[in-house]
């Protein structure tokens, strides 16, 4: 069902790519340009369930980044058809434990069952889904803090935590400066050293992706959409 936590669990390197503007058409060309993943950012895009539905048939590998941690949303998510789910700014094990838990089918978890009226188990047509759903899908969490690094083995050691995502921006406004500074460079190299020792796969969206790819990074944002659209434009005129 999940070819991309397949990849990982392989031990691929994976490049993706952010999807911040809207449209499935979008997210069609991403995928068949040859991307491992595309995230379809409900974070700081548009959390809009029927386009994310639309981008979902057009991408069925992509990810879904959630807005925030609170389960009815993993929930939604999950019923629309996502099979690996983003969530920011997880910052402690207890954290990451709610939210596995909330992309799980009790007993293992607290996710409702109400797919088999969702595209997830197309409408009832896949009965099966409800028994492969808990295998199958595949939670990542984003550590964005200083609070997050301080926690990160701890969160990695949360069965069911994926992929541990790093995010520059976040991290460095939490340290008080800006991505481009030395002290969050060393931060993020430590980071996802600290990550890959314990088996899960680093993740961090990277503006020199084979700078952390060679640190050891496995899930590496390539950019976004908007941010390639707008720069090849200016690049274009």
């Amino acid at each position: 069902m999940n070819t991309l936590k397949d990849k990982l669990a392989s031990g691929a390197v994976t490049r993706g790519l952010w999807q911040n503007l809207p449209g499935p058409e979008l997210a069609e060309l991403v995928a068949h340009a040859g991307f491992d993943w595309l995230v379809i950012d409900g974070e700081h895009g548009a959390w809009d369930p029927a386009d994310i539905r639309a981008r979902l048939i057009a991408a069925p590998d992509a990810v879904v980044r959630v807005p925030c941690d609170e389960a009815w949303i993993l929930k939604q998510a999950l019923d629309l058809g996502a099979r690996t789910v983003l969530v920011p700014m997880v910052d402690t094990a207890e954290q990451a434990a709610v939210v596995v838990a909330a992309c799980r089918y009790p007993p293992a978890g607290t996710r409702g069952m109400g797919a088999f009226v969702a595209r997830a188990a197309m409408y009832s047509l896949d009965p099966g889904y409800i028994t492969r759903a808990n295998d199958d899908v595949s939670v990542w969490v984003q550590a964005e803090s200083r609070a997050a690094l301080d926690n990160l083995e701890a969160i990695c050691a949360v069965p069911g935590v994926d992929c541990v995502f790093l995010g520059p921006a976040d991290l460095a406004a939490d340290m008080g400066t800006d991505a481009s500074d030395p002290d969050v460079h060393a931060a993020l190299t430590d980071a996802i050293a600290r990550i890959a020792v314990t088996g899960t796969p680093p993740g961090i969206f990277a503006a020199d992706p084979d700078r952390w790819i060679a640190e050891g990074a496995r899930v590496v944002s390539m950019g976004s959409d908007a941010m390639v659209l707008a720069q090849g434009l200016r690049a274009l005129l």
